[in-house]
């Protein structure tokens, strides 16, 4: 089978997902008679060499573009991929590798599935298999139409570091005017934080959907500061805006390994506990003492999330 892996390097977390790629190979393509090679996409401002670290193949497609968009990214592969064939493409894994995958297999009129913990390659068809019914379950799914596009789930096989090798480049291709963005009439640039920031922290506060709104959310907010934690909340409270998308805790976000975690009104559904399960101590705040959360932390406290933070900050502030 050929495959072929998509690299982002215009993307803050290019190391982890790059490290997961290469767990990805390592468990699922490591025998049998593959041929493996990989398309990196970097910006002008980018360094390069550096990118070329964590390709995890030996044979290696560079593409320089603007900046990241994924219409242009659509474009670009159209545009070095055009007399390739290749069996299976395999993308990172996140938000932005799940809708290149299902974008690319429409275009080439091929197949895709996302959040993969695993596939095995047989003669005429992939079998993936995949999470389903809340994570409960696994699924096995059965695609027949080449090219097979993936993109696994956060961490389905941990993370592997990608060795130093002797890298052979077989094209070098420079699209930086081709823009495919023109449905964008303006643009403003500003900082803001990601998710590598929380999967980096030390000390980390996340609320749920406990917090009932977008008041609660931001007081919540402030609390985790006068405790000089990060903040992050789970997929309830992002997805009803309470909070921005860059602090998702979870197979979908963030997987975070602190050295403390304290969650507040948060139930602790398998994806979300996905992203703190590393964590070296968890302590619930939840007034349901059967939620899961409960049974997984090493400290739970069956009350109001607010009188107990506050007690907190108090006890710390002396």
């Amino acid at each position: 089978m050929i495959f072929k892996l998509i690299l982002i390097g215009c993307s803050t977390d290019i190391t982890s997902r790059a490290e997961e790629i290469n767990a990805f190979v390592a468990e699922n393509l490591g025998s049998g008679d593959h041929v493996g090679s990989t398309i990196l996409f970097y910006s002008p401002e980018e360094d390069r060499n550096e990118l070329l670290r964590l390709v995890p193949t030996e044979s290696v497609k560079l593409v320089c573009i603007a900046r990241y968009q994924p219409e242009t990214i659509l474009e670009a592969l159209q545009t070095v991929e055009k007399e390739e064939e290749t069996d299976l493409y395999l993308f990172p894994s996140g938000y932005a590798g799940s809708e290149l995958a299902v974008r690319w297999a429409f275009r080439t009129k091929g197949s895709s599935l996302v959040h993969v913990s695993g596939i095995e390659c047989r003669q005429n068809q992939l079998i993936a298999k995949k999470k389903v019914y809340s994570d409960y379950l696994f699924g096995t799914f059965r695609l027949n139409k080449k090219p097979y596009c993936i993109s696994p789930v956060r961490a389905s096989a941990g993370s592997v570091p990608v060795q130093m090798r002797r890298h052979v480049i077989v094209g070098e291709h420079d699209l930086t005017l081709l823009c495919k963005d023109q449905f964008i009439k303006a643009s403003r640039w500003s900082e803001a934080d990601t998710t590598a920031s929380l999967e980096k922290s030390k000390f980390i506060l996340i609320g749920g959907r406990g917090m009932g709104n977008e008041k609660n959310t931001a007081n919540l907010r402030e609390l985790a500061g006068s405790l000089g934690a990060d903040f992050g909340v789970t997929r309830p409270a992002a997805m009803n805006a309470w909070a921005p998308m860059d602090k998702l805790v979870g197979v979908s976000g963030a997987v975070t390994k602190p050295e403390v975690c304290i969650v507040a009104g948060a139930s602790g559904a398998p994806a979300f506990y996905a992203g703190i399960e590393k964590s070296k101590y968890i302590v619930a705040i939840n007034t349901d003492s059967k939620a899961p959360i409960m049974r997984s932390s090493d400290v739970a406290v069956v009350d109001d999330y607010k009188p107990v933070l506050d007690e907190l900050v108090k006890l710390m502030k002396a």
